[in-house]
């Protein structure tokens, strides 16, 4: 046992781990990375990607690497799972890092914005302003010292000498305007050689501003690996993007124009694109060589990790609000009581019609509308049968959350910070709700008895839905986790809740394509026809090699 930094007020004791602890295939998943300076790992939730690259950082330095390391990361995934695990395991006791983070609640932010807020907001109050008054005119004056402080603190950190910085994916577009300003007035280049993206997918859409940014330092990057469980859980347009960050457009081609043209066809009609027959596998064995899969299901017997088993629970509305419901599908005009809402396009009303399975719909002024608590009570059943068995609760919607909140009232709402991650694994918590959006990545919820995981509302990302998922059906889970869907029948919930199936196969398709593509290529190497890959200088660029 090892002592660690106290954590508001605790001290707490982890086990540490050795190297010899890592299971074969992180070991192998290593040795890929390592040979393949430009490579991506599709790997499942909770088979230990963090440990993967981080034992491939010790190895780089203990081969004589002196570049520096950037991990791109998910804002709670950097703040805690890459820190956290560096304090978990022997051989990387020691690794400097730093951390770029900079908040409104960090301690020495927020002495500098009370140190200008406080005496102006007495100041106000002297003058005769009410509270109110006094408070906005105080936060006015003390807001712009508050961001000059976190600036200023995300520059230092970005300065400081050690070799692992990890910064979360929001910040990236600053990181790389800091060092191209700096370039114009200290001549300092960019100095992140290697960069690891955690949750790559979401540098899968080639025209936002964190994918450009990235592509402008991709000529000083000698090493970046890519590491997502869901690379085509939305689809396979995002694994052009993703792609052209490891091979710069060698294999899918060099702009997105192309790869359409060659992969997909194009209703004319509606501008959808529809990935043409044959084509997932062609994708597939373009991008085999310079990325590995790693699927729980394969290592089922070494995690001890059983698949997630869903469950539908169907909930009937009455024949009125039906009616209703069916109504405002076909006119896309709610009138319900005193109210009436409009759906203003195709898209405003399926969001609309899963407000409305839900049990309230948003007004034109952003009122909640109150039509039936159907799914309340259907949830309600759900945790009468569990007993006191802990229940995870996924909402998307705000108007949801308010229900739940009023309905449960000792429900607990998942915090920003992860505090409530300790009770909830020591069983503390009867009924979590937790947003895919915001609270997906990052969250070890394996450890306690939880194992039931309820949808309220469902969401279209089969991304989000996957990963919320996999906070409790991951390593160290023992028993088997169930996924219960409250689905409307009849209703735009069945239908998310089959687009989200598609798409979940769809996905499993290009995992299997890439590891025969993969044996192939192995067999090949068997055979004496492919050279193995060359084990150049990790600080310098390898020959990539295409298959």
């Amino acid at each position: 046992m090892k002592p660690l930094h106290h954590y508001e007020g605790i001290k707490v004791e982890r086990v540490i781990r050795a190297r010899e602890d890592m299971h074969g295939f992180q070991r192998k998943a290593k040795r890929f990375l390592m040979d393949n300076p430009m490579s991506a790992l599709f790997i499942d939730l909770g088979m230990g990607k963090t440990i993967i690259c981080l034992t491939l950082i010790v190895d780089l330095i203990n081969r004589g690497w002196k570049g520096k390391a950037l991990v791109i990361a998910p804002l709670r995934v950097a703040k805690a799972t890459w820190p956290d695990e560096i304090d978990e395991w022997e051989h990387l006791e020691g690794l400097p890092y730093t951390l770029i983070r900079a908040e409104d609640d960090d301690d020495d932010i927020r002495e500098q914005y009370e140190a200008v807020y406080k005496p102006r907001y007495a100041k106000e109050r002297w003058y005769g302003e009410t509270p109110a008054d006094a408070a906005k005119f105080a936060r006015a004056k003390a807001n712009p010292v508050r961001q000059e402080a976190k600036e200023a603190k995300r520059i230092a950190q970005t300065l400081e000498d050690t070799q692992l910085h990890i910064i979360n994916i929001e910040r990236i577009e600053w990181l790389v305007d800091f060092w191209a300003k700096r370039w114009k007035t200290h001549r300092e280049k960019w100095p992140y050689d290697t960069i690891l993206i955690d949750e790559s997918s979401k540098f899968g859409v080639h025209n936002t501003l964190r994918f450009k940014a990235l592509k402008r330092v991709l000529p000083r990057v000698k090493r970046l690996h890519e590491l997502t469980a869901s690379p085509a859980s939305e689809g396979y347009m995002k694994l052009f993007a993703m792609t052209y960050l490891m091979d710069q457009g060698e294999r899918l081609g060099r702009n997105i124009t192309a790869y359409r043209k060659r992969h997909w066809d194009q209703n004319p009609y509606t501008k959808a694109w529809k990935l043409k027959r044959g084509h997932d596998e062609k994708i597939a064995n373009k991008i085999a060589d310079i990325v590995m899969t790693l699927r729980a299901d394969d290592y089922r017997d070494v995690l001890k990790v059983q698949k997630w088993l869903p469950l539908k629970r169907p909930v009937k509305l009455s024949s009125e609000h039906m009616a209703i419901y069916r109504r405002f599908e076909d006119t896309m005009f709610l009138n319900f009581d005193t109210h009436e809402i409009e759906a203003l396009n195709g898209g405003a009303l399926v969001n609309k019609l899963l407000q409305f399975t839900a049990g309230a719909v948003y007004d034109e002024s952003k009122k909640i509308v109150a039509i039936h608590n159907e799914k309340i009570e259907a949830l309600r059943e759900l945790k009468e049968e569990l007993g006191d068995e802990p229940l995870m609760v996924c909402y998307w919607f705000k108007s949801s959350l308010d229900r739940l909140k009023k309905a449960f009232p000792k429900a607990v709402v998942m915090d920003k910070a992860g505090k409530c991650i300790k009770p909830w694994n020591e069983g503390k918590i009867e009924m979590l709700l937790i947003n895919p959006g915001s609270a997906a990545h990052g969250l070890n919820m394996q450890k306690g008895p939880g194992h039931d995981v309820a949808f309220f509302d469902l969401v279209w990302s089969r991304e989000l839905y996957e990963q919320v998922i996999g906070r409790v059906a991951r390593q160290g889970q023992r028993q088997l986790v169930r996924v219960h869907h409250l689905l409307v029948l009849g209703s735009a919930d069945e239908l998310v809740y089959d687009t989200l199936r598609d798409k979940g196969e769809g996905q499993e398709r290009l995992f299997r394509f890439i590891r025969a593509m993969q044996r192939r290529i192995e067999k090949r190497k068997d055979d004496g026809q492919l050279r193995p890959p060359v084990p150049a200088n990790d600080w310098e660029r390898s020959e990539r090699r295409v298959a």
